[in-house]
């Protein structure tokens, strides 16, 4: 689309007239629809940018568009995503901003919205792209939340953040931090989307991390094979899995595996450990009957 459009929308928002921009973003969403208009979205978060804070307002209130104003699966909830991601245009570019914006990108990662939720990871992923190492820092009060600690990692996994980060300490640590709430969560958070949406992260995110940092990264993993968590193990087991480790970090895939089976518990009696067999309680039912 022709770019004239919206730089006339967006500077009447900009004067406090929002309307004209929420009706042009909406019709071009393509929403309801398996995709949002992604040549749509980045063409608004580029026209913040370069209005730098004059836009800023209009970003935050259309970041803030609650499920009622905006609801999901609509052409509106297109308007938070493109805010979300305006944010993350002006926070890569402008380190004054950076700290409200990263702030204003934590409160809406547990949104219900999926969209809305994917907006904030690669917001947060294109400031990390652009500010590297010191971003993996700042979000380290991110990951005391199963949603938000999800949208770390996935953004952790994209490319342009990933290959800006240079130093494996504060990545590792938060790894560490995620697999640590896994564990500690209670038993009911296994029905929570947002402990379902950790552990999808940790099943994908630490593969990206080991090919990226290698043996450090195995190190965190190693330590963790101890802990007899059934969804940790499942994690680690998709992990452990995935074909990208297979060939060139084959090695420390199979320490892991060891350091994983080191710590299985033992039979209650090795020498009458025959394995499964049938149940036969059925048959015993009938027999006394």
């Amino acid at each position: 689309m022709s770019t004239e459009p919206l730089a006339i929308a967006l500077a009447e928002a900009m004067a406090g007239r929002r309307q004209r921009l929420y009706d042009l973003l909406a019709r071009g969403s393509r929403l309801p629809g398996p995709r949002i208009n992604e040549d749509l979205a980045e063409a608004f978060a580029q026209a913040c940018r370069a209005a730098g804070v004059r836009a800023d307002a209009v970003a935050f209130a259309m970041a803030r568009l609650s499920a009622d104003e905006a609801p999901g699966a609509t052409p509106l909830e297109f308007l938070p995503v493109c805010g979300l991601r305006a944010l993350g245009a002006r926070a890569a570019t402008d380190a004054a901003v950076r700290g409200a914006m990263l702030a204003e990108l934590h409160a809406h990662a547990d949104d219900l919205r999926f969209r809305v939720r994917d907006a904030v990871v690669e917001a947060l992923a294109r400031v990390g792209a652009a500010a590297g190492g010191r971003v993996v820092e700042d979000v380290a009060s991110w990951m005391d939340g199963y949603f938000h600690a999800a949208a770390v990692l996935r953004a952790l996994a994209v490319e342009g953040w990933l290959s800006a980060v240079h130093d494996v300490e504060p990545v590792a640590a938060r790894l560490d931090e995620a697999l640590a709430l896994v564990r500690d969560a209670p038993r009911a958070a296994a029905r929570w989307p947002g402990h379902k949406a950790l552990l999808d992260a940790l099943g994908e995110t630490p593969v990206a991390l080991a090919v990226r940092f290698g043996v450090p990264i195995f190190d965190v993993l190693a330590r963790w094979a101890a802990v007899r968590d059934p969804a940790l193990q499942a994690a680690l087991e998709k992990i452990l899995g995935a074909k990208r480790l297979a060939g060139r970090h084959a090695g420390e895939v199979e320490r892991v595996r060891s350091a994983e089976k080191a710590h299985r518990p033992a039979p209650r009696n090795p020498d009458h450990d025959v394995g499964p067999t049938r149940d036969r309680s059925k048959s015993r039912r009938k027999g006394r009957r």
